[in-house]
Protein backbone atom coordinates (compact mmCIF):
# COMPACT_ATOMS: atom_id res chain seq x y z
CA UNK A 1 0.00 0.00 0.00
CA UNK A 2 1.45 3.23 -1.20
CA UNK A 3 1.44 6.73 1.27
CA UNK A 4 -1.47 8.33 -0.67
CA UNK A 5 -3.72 4.97 -0.54
CA UNK A 6 -3.23 4.70 3.14
CA UNK A 7 -4.55 8.32 3.36
CA UNK A 8 -7.13 8.46 0.94
CA UNK A 9 -8.71 4.99 2.63
CA UNK A 10 -8.21 6.67 5.85
CA UNK A 11 -10.07 9.25 5.23
CA UNK A 12 -12.69 7.25 3.62
CA UNK A 13 -13.19 5.08 7.20
CA UNK A 14 -13.39 8.80 8.72
CA UNK A 15 -15.83 9.57 6.09
CA UNK A 16 -18.30 6.67 7.03
CA UNK A 17 -17.99 7.14 10.75
CA UNK A 18 -21.39 7.02 11.99
CA UNK A 19 -21.52 10.06 14.29
CA UNK A 20 -19.46 13.24 14.79
CA UNK A 21 -17.80 12.07 17.86
CA UNK A 22 -16.49 8.50 16.38
CA UNK A 23 -15.44 10.39 12.95
CA UNK A 24 -13.44 13.25 15.49
CA UNK A 25 -12.12 10.38 17.82
CA UNK A 26 -10.76 8.46 14.38
CA UNK A 27 -9.14 12.00 13.45
CA UNK A 28 -7.48 12.92 16.38
CA UNK A 29 -5.95 8.98 16.69
CA UNK A 30 -4.57 9.64 12.65
CA UNK A 31 -3.33 13.06 13.55
CA UNK A 32 -1.57 11.80 16.35
CA UNK A 33 -0.22 8.68 14.44
CA UNK A 34 1.10 10.82 11.58
CA UNK A 35 2.73 13.13 14.49
CA UNK A 36 4.62 10.45 15.42
CA UNK A 37 5.98 9.20 12.54
CA UNK A 38 7.56 11.25 9.63
CA UNK A 39 5.80 9.45 6.39
CA UNK A 40 5.66 12.58 4.54
CA UNK A 41 2.49 13.49 5.01
CA UNK A 42 2.42 17.21 6.74
CA UNK A 43 -0.96 17.76 6.33
CA UNK A 44 -4.60 16.82 5.64
CA UNK A 45 -6.19 19.92 4.28
CA UNK A 46 -8.78 17.15 2.46
CA UNK A 47 -9.56 15.67 5.87
CA UNK A 48 -10.52 18.99 7.35
CA UNK A 49 -12.75 20.41 4.40
CA UNK A 50 -14.81 16.80 4.30
CA UNK A 51 -15.50 16.95 8.27
CA UNK A 52 -16.52 20.65 7.85
CA UNK A 53 -18.49 19.73 4.82
CA UNK A 54 -20.31 16.58 6.78
CA UNK A 55 -20.92 18.22 10.32
CA UNK A 56 -20.24 21.57 9.77
CA UNK A 57 -24.24 22.12 9.60
CA UNK A 58 -24.23 20.96 13.20
CA UNK A 59 -22.94 24.13 14.78
CA UNK A 60 -24.93 27.87 14.25
CA UNK A 61 -23.78 31.22 15.55
CA UNK A 62 -25.14 32.03 19.01
CA UNK A 63 -25.94 35.72 17.79
CA UNK A 64 -23.34 38.62 17.25
CA UNK A 65 -20.85 38.09 19.75
CA UNK A 66 -19.10 41.27 21.95
CA UNK A 67 -15.47 41.63 21.49
CA UNK A 68 -13.69 40.53 24.20
CA UNK A 69 -10.01 41.65 22.69
CA UNK A 70 -7.78 41.42 19.52
CA UNK A 71 -5.93 37.84 19.90
CA UNK A 72 -6.59 35.09 21.66
CA UNK A 73 -3.63 32.33 22.22
CA UNK A 74 -5.10 28.91 22.19
CA UNK A 75 -2.81 25.43 23.44
CA UNK A 76 -3.97 22.13 22.81
CA UNK A 77 -1.75 21.20 26.29
CA UNK A 78 0.19 23.70 28.16
CA UNK A 79 3.00 22.35 30.19
CA UNK A 80 5.09 23.67 33.23
CA UNK A 81 8.40 23.51 30.83
CA UNK A 82 8.95 24.50 27.23
CA UNK A 83 7.33 24.30 24.40
CA UNK A 84 4.32 26.38 23.57
CA UNK A 85 3.90 27.58 26.50
CA UNK A 86 7.15 29.70 26.79
CA UNK A 87 6.47 30.70 23.19
CA UNK A 88 2.55 32.51 24.40
CA UNK A 89 4.21 32.95 27.77
CA UNK A 90 6.64 35.43 25.94
CA UNK A 91 4.05 36.96 23.11
CA UNK A 92 1.99 38.07 25.79
CA UNK A 93 4.69 40.22 27.74
CA UNK A 94 5.09 42.14 24.25
CA UNK A 95 3.40 45.15 23.54
CA UNK A 96 2.21 44.84 19.93
CA UNK A 97 0.17 41.49 21.41
CA UNK A 98 -0.88 42.45 24.66
CA UNK A 99 -4.22 42.29 24.17
CA UNK A 100 -4.95 39.22 24.17
CA UNK A 101 -6.49 36.17 26.25
CA UNK A 102 -5.38 32.25 26.72
CA UNK A 103 -7.35 29.51 25.74
CA UNK A 104 -6.97 25.92 26.84
CA UNK A 105 -8.95 22.97 24.60
CA UNK A 106 -7.21 20.17 26.73
CA UNK A 107 -5.14 20.29 30.00
CA UNK A 108 -2.71 23.05 32.06
CA UNK A 109 0.10 21.92 34.47
CA UNK A 110 -0.28 24.28 37.59
CA UNK A 111 2.79 26.12 36.85
CA UNK A 112 2.05 27.09 33.33
CA UNK A 113 -1.93 28.08 34.49
CA UNK A 114 -0.15 30.47 36.82
CA UNK A 115 2.30 32.02 34.04
CA UNK A 116 -0.86 31.87 31.20
CA UNK A 117 -3.08 33.65 33.92
CA UNK A 118 -0.83 36.57 33.79
CA UNK A 119 -2.55 37.46 30.36
CA UNK A 120 -4.15 40.81 30.11
CA UNK A 121 -7.47 38.88 29.39
CA UNK A 122 -7.00 35.58 31.79
CA UNK A 123 -6.59 32.33 31.04
CA UNK A 124 -9.50 29.71 30.24
CA UNK A 125 -10.09 26.00 29.99
CA UNK A 126 -12.19 24.04 28.03
CA UNK A 127 -14.86 22.30 29.86
CA UNK A 128 -14.13 18.74 30.83
CA UNK A 129 -16.66 15.64 30.18
CA UNK A 130 -18.42 16.88 26.79
CA UNK A 131 -18.63 15.58 23.73
CA UNK A 132 -16.93 16.80 20.64
CA UNK A 133 -20.38 18.60 19.55
CA UNK A 134 -20.26 20.41 22.89
CA UNK A 135 -17.09 21.19 22.52
CA UNK A 136 -17.27 22.82 19.33
CA UNK A 137 -19.52 25.08 19.97
CA UNK A 138 -17.85 26.03 22.90
CA UNK A 139 -15.01 27.08 21.28
CA UNK A 140 -16.66 28.82 18.07
CA UNK A 141 -18.12 31.07 21.31
CA UNK A 142 -15.05 31.92 22.49
CA UNK A 143 -13.26 32.52 19.41
CA UNK A 144 -16.03 34.60 18.28
CA UNK A 145 -14.89 37.38 20.77
CA UNK A 146 -11.74 37.79 19.21
CA UNK A 147 -10.35 39.33 16.16
CA UNK A 148 -7.92 36.82 15.47
CA UNK A 149 -7.10 33.73 17.00
CA UNK A 150 -3.67 31.97 17.10
CA UNK A 151 -3.42 28.06 17.04
CA UNK A 152 -0.98 26.76 19.43
CA UNK A 153 -2.22 23.27 19.09
CA UNK A 154 -0.67 20.02 19.49
CA UNK A 155 -0.91 18.11 15.87
CA UNK A 156 -3.56 15.84 16.11
CA UNK A 157 -5.81 19.11 17.61
CA UNK A 158 -8.77 18.82 14.92
CA UNK A 159 -11.38 20.10 17.11
CA UNK A 160 -9.30 23.19 17.73
CA UNK A 161 -9.21 23.34 14.00
CA UNK A 162 -12.76 23.17 13.17
CA UNK A 163 -14.14 25.26 15.89
CA UNK A 164 -11.54 27.85 14.03
CA UNK A 165 -12.51 27.76 10.96
CA UNK A 166 -16.32 27.58 11.65
CA UNK A 167 -15.55 31.19 13.61
CA UNK A 168 -14.00 32.42 10.45
CA UNK A 169 -17.37 31.61 8.70
CA UNK A 170 -19.48 32.60 10.76
CA UNK A 171 -17.81 35.59 12.66
CA UNK A 172 -15.05 36.45 10.23
CA UNK A 173 -12.52 35.66 12.65
CA UNK A 174 -8.80 35.81 11.61
CA UNK A 175 -7.18 32.34 12.38
CA UNK A 176 -3.32 32.38 12.33
CA UNK A 177 -1.54 28.99 13.06
CA UNK A 178 1.93 28.85 14.62
CA UNK A 179 3.75 26.36 12.80
CA UNK A 180 6.28 25.59 15.64
CA UNK A 181 6.09 21.91 15.53
CA UNK A 182 7.53 22.59 11.46
CA UNK A 183 9.06 19.58 10.60
CA UNK A 184 5.95 16.91 11.26
CA UNK A 185 2.55 16.89 10.64
CA UNK A 186 -0.54 18.78 11.73
CA UNK A 187 -3.90 19.72 11.04
CA UNK A 188 -4.58 23.47 10.61
CA UNK A 189 -2.70 24.08 7.65
CA UNK A 190 -5.60 23.88 5.45
CA UNK A 191 -8.23 26.28 7.35
CA UNK A 192 -5.66 28.74 9.09
CA UNK A 193 -5.28 31.93 6.68
CA UNK A 194 -2.33 32.88 7.33
CA UNK A 195 0.34 30.10 8.83
CA UNK A 196 3.43 32.03 11.26
CA UNK A 197 6.99 29.69 10.26
CA UNK A 198 9.61 29.66 12.79
CA UNK A 199 12.38 28.03 10.31
CA UNK A 200 14.35 27.47 7.20
CA UNK A 201 13.08 23.72 7.53
CA UNK A 202 9.04 24.54 8.20
CA UNK A 203 9.55 27.05 4.60
CA UNK A 204 11.20 24.54 3.24
CA UNK A 205 8.20 22.50 3.45
CA UNK A 206 5.56 24.95 1.91
CA UNK A 207 4.67 23.33 -1.10
CA UNK A 208 4.13 19.88 0.41
CA UNK A 209 1.52 21.51 2.61
CA UNK A 210 0.62 24.02 -0.33
CA UNK A 211 0.71 26.75 1.85
CA UNK A 212 3.18 28.91 -0.10
CA UNK A 213 0.74 31.64 -0.43
CA UNK A 214 -0.08 32.09 3.57
CA UNK A 215 3.04 31.63 5.20
CA UNK A 216 5.05 33.96 7.14
CA UNK A 217 7.85 33.86 8.81
CA UNK A 218 7.75 35.08 12.84
CA UNK A 219 10.18 33.07 14.31
CA UNK A 220 10.94 31.98 17.67
CA UNK A 221 10.68 35.01 20.55
CA UNK A 222 13.94 34.07 23.11
CA UNK A 223 14.35 36.07 26.11
CA UNK A 224 17.80 38.10 25.23
CA UNK A 225 20.08 39.74 27.28
CA UNK A 226 20.41 43.09 25.80
CA UNK A 227 24.16 42.65 25.96
CA UNK A 228 26.04 39.58 25.43
CA UNK A 229 27.61 38.53 28.44
CA UNK A 230 31.12 37.21 28.72
CA UNK A 231 31.54 33.84 29.53
CA UNK A 232 31.77 33.03 33.50
CA UNK A 233 33.71 29.76 32.75
CA UNK A 234 36.85 31.58 31.19
CA UNK A 235 40.42 30.89 33.15
CA UNK A 236 38.51 28.65 35.79
CA UNK A 237 40.46 25.20 36.47
CA UNK A 238 36.79 23.95 36.11
CA UNK A 239 35.82 24.43 33.08
CA UNK A 240 33.73 22.07 30.84
CA UNK A 241 32.36 21.70 27.23
CA UNK A 242 28.79 21.47 27.55
CA UNK A 243 25.80 20.14 25.35
CA UNK A 244 21.78 20.17 26.42
CA UNK A 245 18.85 18.00 24.75
CA UNK A 246 16.16 15.58 24.83
CA UNK A 247 18.31 12.31 24.72
CA UNK A 248 16.91 10.91 21.23
CA UNK A 249 18.24 13.83 19.78
CA UNK A 250 21.63 12.68 19.85
CA UNK A 251 21.23 9.20 19.03
CA UNK A 252 22.98 8.30 15.97
CA UNK A 253 21.30 8.63 12.66
CA UNK A 254 21.72 9.26 8.81
CA UNK A 255 25.79 9.32 9.18
CA UNK A 256 25.62 11.88 12.60
CA UNK A 257 26.66 10.21 15.59
CA UNK A 258 27.24 12.43 18.45
CA UNK A 259 28.82 9.76 20.81
CA UNK A 260 31.46 9.22 18.19
CA UNK A 261 32.16 12.91 17.80
CA UNK A 262 33.20 12.73 21.47
CA UNK A 263 35.46 10.26 20.74
CA UNK A 264 37.22 11.33 18.11
CA UNK A 265 37.54 15.16 19.72
CA UNK A 266 38.79 12.94 23.30
CA UNK A 267 41.75 12.18 20.86
CA UNK A 268 42.70 15.99 19.68
CA UNK A 269 41.57 17.46 23.17
CA UNK A 270 41.56 16.30 26.93
CA UNK A 271 38.19 18.71 27.58
CA UNK A 272 35.78 17.06 29.73
CA UNK A 273 31.99 17.04 28.50
CA UNK A 274 28.83 17.56 30.73
CA UNK A 275 25.83 16.60 28.92
CA UNK A 276 22.10 17.85 30.06
CA UNK A 277 19.36 15.32 29.01
CA UNK A 278 21.41 12.05 28.19
CA UNK A 279 20.49 8.95 30.08
CA UNK A 280 23.20 6.69 30.26
CA UNK A 281 21.42 4.01 31.95
CA UNK A 282 19.06 3.96 28.90
CA UNK A 283 20.60 5.44 25.66
CA UNK A 284 22.72 2.24 24.54
CA UNK A 285 24.09 4.34 22.29
CA UNK A 286 26.48 6.29 24.84
CA UNK A 287 27.63 3.00 26.45
CA UNK A 288 30.75 2.33 24.60
CA UNK A 289 31.52 5.99 24.12
CA UNK A 290 30.99 6.40 28.55
CA UNK A 291 33.52 2.75 28.78
CA UNK A 292 36.40 4.51 26.68
CA UNK A 293 36.31 8.48 28.22
CA UNK A 294 34.35 7.52 31.36
CA UNK A 295 35.21 10.45 34.09
CA UNK A 296 35.63 13.00 31.16
CA UNK A 297 31.66 12.63 30.06
CA UNK A 298 29.24 13.41 32.75
CA UNK A 299 25.57 13.40 32.01
CA UNK A 300 23.24 14.97 34.21
CA UNK A 301 19.32 14.73 34.04
CA UNK A 302 17.36 17.55 32.82
CA UNK A 303 16.42 20.77 34.89
CA UNK A 304 14.36 23.87 35.05
CA UNK A 305 15.29 26.28 32.38
CA UNK A 306 16.70 29.32 34.69
CA UNK A 307 19.12 26.89 36.18
CA UNK A 308 19.89 24.77 32.88
CA UNK A 309 20.96 28.53 31.37
CA UNK A 310 23.25 29.00 34.49
CA UNK A 311 24.88 25.86 34.28
CA UNK A 312 25.48 26.21 30.97
CA UNK A 313 26.71 30.42 31.41
CA UNK A 314 30.09 28.60 33.03
CA UNK A 315 30.77 25.94 29.64
CA UNK A 316 34.00 26.83 28.14
CA UNK A 317 32.19 25.69 25.33
CA UNK A 318 28.40 24.93 24.16
CA UNK A 319 28.39 22.59 21.19
CA UNK A 320 24.67 21.79 19.74
CA UNK A 321 22.93 18.20 19.70
CA UNK A 322 22.90 16.13 16.42
CA UNK A 323 21.30 14.24 14.49
CA UNK A 324 18.38 16.49 15.76
CA UNK A 325 18.93 19.72 16.71
CA UNK A 326 18.33 21.76 20.05
CA UNK A 327 16.35 24.42 18.52
CA UNK A 328 16.18 27.81 20.25
CA UNK A 329 18.76 26.67 23.20
CA UNK A 330 21.75 27.22 20.88
CA UNK A 331 21.19 30.83 20.11
CA UNK A 332 20.41 31.25 23.82
CA UNK A 333 23.89 29.91 24.99
CA UNK A 334 25.32 32.07 22.32
CA UNK A 335 23.74 35.24 23.62
CA UNK A 336 24.92 34.76 26.93
CA UNK A 337 28.31 34.72 25.84
CA UNK A 338 29.03 31.36 25.47
CA UNK A 339 31.07 30.43 22.80
CA UNK A 340 28.82 27.86 20.60
CA UNK A 341 29.60 24.96 17.73
CA UNK A 342 27.15 22.39 15.48
CA UNK A 343 27.20 20.67 12.85
CA UNK A 344 25.00 22.02 9.87
CA UNK A 345 22.90 18.24 9.28
CA UNK A 346 20.47 19.51 6.68
CA UNK A 347 17.84 19.47 9.53
CA UNK A 348 18.88 23.01 11.05
CA UNK A 349 17.15 26.41 9.84
CA UNK A 350 15.96 27.84 12.93
CA UNK A 351 18.22 30.76 14.10
CA UNK A 352 21.18 33.00 12.79
CA UNK A 353 23.41 30.83 14.91
CA UNK A 354 23.11 28.42 12.37
CA UNK A 355 26.14 30.37 11.17
CA UNK A 356 28.48 29.16 14.08
CA UNK A 357 28.19 25.64 13.21
CA UNK A 358 30.31 23.54 10.90
CA UNK A 359 29.92 21.61 7.54
CA UNK A 360 30.46 18.33 8.97
CA UNK A 361 31.69 16.26 12.16
CA UNK A 362 35.06 16.32 10.99
CA UNK A 363 35.18 20.36 10.62
CA UNK A 364 33.29 20.63 14.01
CA UNK A 365 36.19 19.00 15.34
CA UNK A 366 38.57 21.13 14.21
CA UNK A 367 37.03 24.15 14.72
CA UNK A 368 36.25 23.59 18.33
CA UNK A 369 39.56 22.58 18.68
CA UNK A 370 40.96 25.63 17.49
CA UNK A 371 38.97 27.69 19.30
CA UNK A 372 39.95 26.08 22.65
CA UNK A 373 43.54 26.07 22.03
CA UNK A 374 43.63 30.27 21.30
CA UNK A 375 40.25 31.00 22.91
CA UNK A 376 39.40 33.13 19.99
CA UNK A 377 37.12 32.06 17.17
CA UNK A 378 38.77 32.95 13.83
CA UNK A 379 36.50 33.80 10.65
CA UNK A 380 33.15 34.78 12.60
CA UNK A 381 31.64 37.60 12.79
CA UNK A 382 30.25 37.12 16.21
CA UNK A 383 28.66 41.04 16.47
CA UNK A 384 26.74 40.70 13.25
CA UNK A 385 25.75 37.15 13.90
CA UNK A 386 24.24 38.38 17.26
CA UNK A 387 22.62 41.24 15.83
CA UNK A 388 21.29 38.71 13.35
CA UNK A 389 19.64 36.88 16.12
CA UNK A 390 18.13 39.56 17.87
CA UNK A 391 16.25 40.65 14.65
CA UNK A 392 14.96 37.05 14.17
CA UNK A 393 14.02 35.82 17.79
CA UNK A 394 14.08 39.26 19.93
CA UNK A 395 10.21 39.29 21.57
CA UNK A 396 8.50 42.53 20.04
CA UNK A 397 10.45 41.67 16.98
CA UNK A 398 8.60 38.14 16.35
CA UNK A 399 5.47 39.89 17.72
CA UNK A 400 5.28 42.68 15.83
CA UNK A 401 5.72 40.25 12.37
CA UNK A 402 2.87 38.12 14.03
CA UNK A 403 0.44 41.52 14.18
CA UNK A 404 1.56 42.24 10.71
CA UNK A 405 1.36 38.79 9.08
CA UNK A 406 -1.87 40.18 6.35
CA UNK A 407 -0.13 43.26 5.91
CA UNK A 408 3.78 42.32 4.81
CA UNK A 409 4.46 41.75 0.95
CA UNK A 410 6.22 39.04 -0.29
CA UNK A 411 9.48 40.24 -0.04
CA UNK A 412 9.23 40.49 3.30
CA UNK A 413 7.66 37.24 4.30
CA UNK A 414 10.58 34.89 4.02
CA UNK A 415 13.31 34.46 7.51
CA UNK A 416 15.54 37.55 7.34
CA UNK A 417 19.00 35.99 7.28
CA UNK A 418 20.86 34.21 5.26
CA UNK A 419 20.71 30.49 5.99
CA UNK A 420 23.79 28.62 6.07
CA UNK A 421 24.17 24.73 4.25
CA UNK A 422 21.10 23.21 2.30
CA UNK A 423 17.69 22.20 4.36
CA UNK A 424 17.12 18.41 3.59
CA UNK A 425 12.93 18.53 3.68
CA UNK A 426 12.94 14.45 4.00
CA UNK A 427 15.55 14.71 6.64
CA UNK A 428 12.72 13.28 9.21
CA UNK A 429 11.68 10.75 6.90
CA UNK A 430 15.00 9.40 6.02
CA UNK A 431 15.68 8.90 10.46
CA UNK A 432 12.18 7.23 10.43
CA UNK A 433 12.59 5.08 7.77
CA UNK A 434 15.99 3.63 9.20
CA UNK A 435 14.31 2.68 12.42
CA UNK A 436 12.94 -0.65 13.75
CA UNK A 437 9.23 0.49 14.76
CA UNK A 438 6.26 2.51 14.18
CA UNK A 439 5.70 5.15 16.82
CA UNK A 440 1.85 4.84 18.13
CA UNK A 441 0.34 7.47 19.19
CA UNK A 442 0.01 7.97 23.13
CA UNK A 443 -2.67 11.54 23.37
CA UNK A 444 -5.40 10.12 21.56
CA UNK A 445 -7.45 7.09 22.17
CA UNK A 446 -7.13 4.13 19.50
CA UNK A 447 -8.99 3.47 15.95
CA UNK A 448 -7.99 -0.48 15.43
CA UNK A 449 -9.47 0.50 11.57
CA UNK A 450 -7.01 3.02 11.32
CA UNK A 451 -4.10 0.85 12.99
CA UNK A 452 -4.70 -1.64 10.85
CA UNK A 453 -4.03 0.45 7.30
CA UNK A 454 -1.20 1.60 8.67
CA UNK A 455 -0.22 -1.54 9.45
CA UNK A 456 -0.15 -2.65 6.37
CA UNK A 457 1.17 0.05 4.89
CA UNK A 458 3.94 0.20 7.15
CA UNK A 459 4.61 -3.68 6.03
CA UNK A 460 4.99 -2.75 2.89
CA UNK A 461 7.31 0.53 3.43
CA UNK A 462 9.82 -1.08 5.27
CA UNK A 463 9.25 -5.16 4.32
CA UNK A 464 8.60 -4.51 0.59
CA UNK A 465 5.20 -7.34 1.41
CA UNK A 466 1.68 -7.27 0.06
CA UNK A 467 -0.83 -7.46 2.36
CA UNK A 468 -4.80 -7.41 1.62
CA UNK A 469 -5.67 -3.92 1.58
CA UNK A 470 -9.26 -4.66 2.71
CA UNK A 471 -9.72 -3.31 6.35
CA UNK A 472 -11.48 -6.34 8.70
CA UNK A 473 -15.01 -5.43 9.12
Amino acid sequence: MSLSAFIQRSIDAIAGARHLDQAISMSRFLGDLLWKNSVGQYELAQLESLLLQQYGGEFQPAGIPARRCEYLHVLTKAYDTGGHTRVVEHLLSSSALAEAGVFITETIQPNALRKLSRARYGCALSPKQAGSRQRIQHMIDVFAQHASIILHIHPYDIEAVLAAALAGKFFGVKVLLYNHADHVFSYGHGIADRVLEVSYFGWSLRTRRNIQYKSVFAGIPLKLPEQRIASESAGSSQAYLASAGTAYKYKPNDGFSFPQFVQKFAKVRNNRLVLIGPRLASNWWWWKTWLKLRSRVEFHARMPHDKYLDFLRQATAYVDSFPLTGGTAFPEIFSLGVPSFGVLTGSHGYSPADQLKSADVKALVRDLADFLAVQQRKGVETAAILAQIHDAHSIENVADRISYAYDLNKGEKQPPWQNPGTIDPCFYEKIWMSGNGAGMPVHTLPSFKLMWLFLVYWKQVRFGKKSDPRSPA
